[in-house]
Parts: C-alpha cells; sequence; structure tokens
C-alpha cells in the first residue's frame, strides 16, 4: 500500500473534538456582579467556546447584584436564545438570580428534535 494511502478505518474516523462552537452574548445591567458559565467554563459579558461535538452543554448564571440580559446564544451559528427560552429555569433572558440552561444530549440530536426535524443519528 502507498504511504500516502488511507485504509477504511482511518477515512472513516471522524474527530469529534473542537467541533461545537458556543457564542454568548450578555448585556449588563446595574453595574452587575455575576457568574456565567458554559460546562462550567466563565463567560464575562461575551465569548466563544469550543467543545466536543458529542458534548452536553450546560449555561449556569448566578446573579449576586443587578441584572445579566441574555443577548443570544448561538451553537454552531443556530439561534439557541433567546428562541429556546421555554426550555430555561427559568424561562426568562432577563436574569436576577439563578438561572439555568441545559442540553441535555448531543446538540445536534437535540436541536432536530426541537425544531420537529425528527431524531438523526
Amino acid at each position: 500500500m502507498h504511504q500516502d494511502m488511507k485504509n477504511f478505518y482511518e477515512v472513516m474516523d471522524i474527530d469529534t473534538s473542537n467541533q461545537l462552537c458556543v457564542d454568548v452574548q450578555l448585556i449588563e445591567h446595574h453595574d452587575p456582579i455575576y457568574w456565567f458559565t458554559v460546562n462550567d467554563l466563565p463567560i464575562i459579558a461575551e465569548g466563544s467556546l469550543t467543545f466536543d461535538l458529542l458534548e452536553h452543554v450546560i449555561f449556569r448564571c448566578k446573579v449576586k447584584q443587578g441584572v445579566v440580559e441574555i443577548k443570544h446564544i448561538q451553537i454552531n451559528g443556530k439561534q439557541v436564545m433567546p428562541i429556546y427560552l421555554d426550555r430555561a429555569e427559568p424561562k426568562t433572558s432577563w436574569i436576577t438570580d439563578t438561572w439555568c440552561f441545559e442540553i441535555n444530549q448531543p446538540f445536534y440530536p437535540w436541536y432536530h428534535q426541537i425544531t420537529g426535524q425528527g431524531w438523526i443519528a
């Protein structure tokens, strides 16, 4: 076999690491003191993080003072917040205390399910 040729297993090997890009933009009101995390990694005002494609994604916010508004959350360019606000706890984008939004399965099966596109493998 030629050195540059790949066998079947190498061709079918899919690298899922760093394939899920999470973009968060927050609006701060009244000089807030808060902790906003994505999978326990902190975000302040705005930021982008990458995760494994098959990872569950958990957004948490704890506000001690002031207000934090979620301007938007996008995952791989797909708008998630505030569109699916009804899946957050509490169901608001205006955070004054504790808040959580959890995608408890890999993103794409979750996204296809909630958009009515069915289940994907």
